[in-house]
């Protein structure tokens, strides 16, 4: 089977940004645009980032970068 290769979250990152300026993940679930169902399903590697949630990241919060928050990988297994 080809590998897939999908935008995935720099958890170690945003969890410490999140505790830095002491917003709660809903909060940030209410900021993205998102359910906090979502953003923990995200946080807690269980769901990759669509497109809303990384849209509204990057819409949400202007002192973050693409590259900080996110990089590419193979996608979560389904199995």
């Amino acid at each position: 089977m080809k590998d897939v290769n999908v935008i995935l979250i720099n958890l170690d990152f945003l969890q410490a940004y999140l505790k830095d300026k002491d917003i709660s993940q809903s909060q940030f679930a209410d900021a993205v645009g998102v359910k906090q169902t979502t953003v923990n399903r995200v946080m807690n590697g269980k769901r990759n980032p669509g497109g809303k949630f990384i849209a509204g990241v990057l819409k949400s919060f202007n002192d973050l970068s693409f590259d900080e928050v996110f990089y590419y990988g193979e996608a979560l297994s389904t199995e």
